[in-house]
């Protein structure tokens, strides 16, 4: 899964592109530069993927906007949930639930550990809900540790989860998180896709991991991401696409703290990428507000498979066992609509 550069989507509405200490990065100076072929046409119909705050006269990217060029009104995916959630029981009744797991008596059935090392730990991310969490260890030898889930095909998914990395967490040397996505032989068929150009009927990613500086060191939650009319690097090579926060501060990444993180993805209609769709929160902010994506370009290609993983490069060195590299997850809810944190 080592990769020699990635295209970063960066800021440019808010300070133009931003520096990059990765020297094989490729910084794109305008959001809407994104998707388009080295020739410069764009292999589908519509607009490249941009942030939807940068295009809006609205006053946050909550609002409904019209895509760069004008021809899409972007329509508001992002409403935030009309209930409170004082307790992880009244997230799972929010409406378009699908599946809940707060790891109090181990994982669920349905879910497929692929080797690794996946712990379960006395921890609770919200006080008084509950006193386990998951913990997902890599070390020397032990790069990924991870759970998988499949889910029946749809059209649109929100994940949400509380996750911490350790006080000792560092990813240096390259790092993933969680994963979601499609593929026509799920689960496994999004895997091992590293540098491989999506079809549109083959498979489409999306990360929500940590990017930017080493966490710790102002690392923030962002986007990584693979699909049809994703951009190539300067070598014309197809790593995944970087998509940032649209919101200051950014969502910067405190080692030791629990974060309530939440993404979700609606997909394109077949032959118009203007209505494939990105979203983040972290910690109840919706940091990421992103369209333009062909996430697909036949109907049967459905989001359909979730990977919980903490997988590292360790491009500078692996540490031991004894001291491994360490993420908590906790609360996982996984729905067809927004879910919000505990408390809201």
């Amino acid at each position: 899964m080592s990769h020699s550069a990635t295209t970063v989507f960066a800021r440019s509405f808010l300070f133009g592109a931003i520096a990059c200490t990765n020297s094989e990065e490729t910084i794109i100076s305008s959001a809407t530069d994104a998707g388009h072929d080295q020739d410069g046409s764009s292999p589908g119909a519509g607009t490249a993927p941009h942030s939807t705050a940068a295009d809006t006269t609205d006053t946050g990217p909550k609002g409904d906007s019209d895509t760069a060029d004008g021809n899409t009104d972007v329509t508001d995916v992002t409403d935030e949930p009309t209930t409170t959630a004082s307790t992880f029981a009244d997230l799972c009744e929010r409406p378009g639930v699908l599946f809940c797991d707060d790891f109090e008596s181990g994982w669920d059935a349905s879910w497929t550990e692929d080797g690794g090392d996946v712990r379960l730990v006395p921890d609770a991310a919200v006080i008084g809900e509950g006193q386990q969490a998951l913990e997902l260890a890599t070390y020397e030898g032990q790069q990924s540790s991870k759970l998988l889930r499949q889910f029946a095909g749809v059209d649109e998914i929100y994940i949400r989860f509380d996750l911490r990395y350790d006080d000792n967490y560092d990813n240096s040397g390259g790092s993933h998180g969680p994963i979601l996505g499609g593929s026509s032989a799920p689960p496994w068929g999004l895997l091992g896709t590293a540098g491989i150009l999506p079809s549109g009927s083959d498979h489409f990613v999306l990360n929500f991991e940590p990017l930017g500086p080493p966490v710790g060191q102002g690392g923030e939650l962002a986007f990584y991401a693979y699909f049809a009319n994703m951009k190539p690097d300067g070598a014309g090579n197809y790593w995944g696409n970087v998509f940032y926060s649209d919101q200051m501060p950014a969502p910067v990444i405190v080692r030791g703290q629990w974060h309530c993180a939440e993404y979700g993805l609606t997909l394109n209609t077949p032959g118009n990428n203007s209505d494939g769709r990105a979203d983040f929160w972290v910690d109840g902010v919706h940091h990421g507000a992103f369209a333009g994506f062909e996430w697909r370009t036949v109907s049967e290609l459905q989001l359909n498979t979730f990977v919980l993983d903490s997988y590292n490069h360790f491009n500078g060195g692996a540490p031991p066992q004894a001291t491994p590299n360490l993420v908590r997850y906790d609360n996982i809810v996984i729905s067809t609509a927004r879910i919000g944190c505990l408390g809201q």
